[in-house]
């Protein structure tokens, strides 16, 4: 692959995941009912590292903590490996374990607003193009889902069926409002 055709690709995976996000966001807006508070592209810091964190969704349960892969070819992954393969029959690309690059993001958020990290759920989410063929789960400790954008919904609706309330409304506005005003926030 010439520097060129690395650049229209990188370019192209990132107008991909930008459309990802929208979906997911789009999604969240129109199937979940319960009073609820999004943000996205928050970058955080701590120990002048920073991250940058897709969608953070605020429910009365908790924190989803979102992470966005709009890819199209067949995964391959587990909790454990640094880094997971998107598979095409002419190539294979390899790209950031999502589970520990979103485990990094709640840690973060824990870090920056003092949340019990138990009450912070991780979701990965690949576009319906993907292809989840190996994706396992070594650690049974991790509130973490991996799934297309079709399962999103059902896995958000059950999850917050199923939990126990532990932010009010006003916790709900105030955690938003710290994430959205009292830290950088890209505008996409």
């Amino acid at each position: 692959m010439t520097e060129t055709d690395q650049k229209n690709y990188s370019d192209y995976k990132v107008e991909l995941g930008k459309i990802g996000e929208e979906n997911i966001k789009n999604l969240i807006e129109e199937n979940v009912d319960i009073y609820h508070k999004m943000i996205s592209n928050v970058i955080l810091n701590k120990n002048n590292k920073n991250t940058e964190v897709d969608i953070i969704l605020i429910t009365c349960v908790g924190i989803f903590v979102i992470e966005s892969k709009n890819f199209n070819g067949t995964i391959y992954g587990s909790d454990t490996d640094d880094s997971w393969t998107e598979w095409f029959p002419e190539r294979k690309i390899y790209f950031e374990n999502p589970i520990k690059q979103n485990e990094y993001h709640i840690e973060y958020i824990v870090h920056n607003i003092k949340l019990d990290p138990s009450n912070i759920y991780s979701y990965v989410v690949f576009g319906d193009n993907a292809v989840l063929k190996k994706i396992s789960m070594s650690n049974s400790n991790l509130q973490v889902k991996v799934m297309n954008l079709k399962d999103l919904v059902a896995n958000l609706i059950e999850d917050i069926h199923s939990k126990d309330i532990v932010l009010s409304l006003e916790q709900i506005d105030k955690l938003y409002i710290d994430l959205k005003y009292f830290y950088m926030h890209l505008n996409r």
